[in-house]
């Protein structure tokens, strides 16, 4: 009985994160693809309440089209290490008034979950 809950939890946990995919997939589908630099990180708090464990923040340089560029934070923050280079490009685009990652879904376990669904 225990070895079939613990599967029933795991199977969950899978259709759990190919949903929360499916939904960033959807929601990058409508939007311009952008190509920004990478130029510093930055320590800032977790989002959850109470928890303080500190992220690095990627800041991003985003150009113009008249010779100005802007700095935004990207929120696609990690505790591990640094997802990205200083100097690196990457794809990102915006969602509201935050700046996403492209390709956010394309690396780790999430990139062999399937785009469409399980179902």
């Amino acid at each position: 009985m225990i070895i079939w809950t613990i599967l029933f939890i795991i199977f969950g946990f899978f259709i759990y994160l190919n949903y929360i995919k499916i939904e960033f997939l959807n929601l990058r589908t409508g939007c311009k693809k952008i190509s920004a630099a990478v130029v510093e990180y930055r320590k800032e708090k977790a989002p959850m309440r109470n928890d303080y464990t500190e992220l690095d923040y990627s800041y991003v340089k985003i150009d113009l089209e008249n010779e100005e560029y802007t700095i935004r934070k990207l929120k696609y923050g990690n505790s591990m290490n640094k997802p990205f280079d200083i100097g690196q490009r990457v794809d990102v685009f915006w969602y509201g008034s935050d700046l996403l990652y492209w390709n956010a879904y394309d690396n780790g376990i999430n990139k062999y979950l399937p785009k469409n669904g399980i179902f």
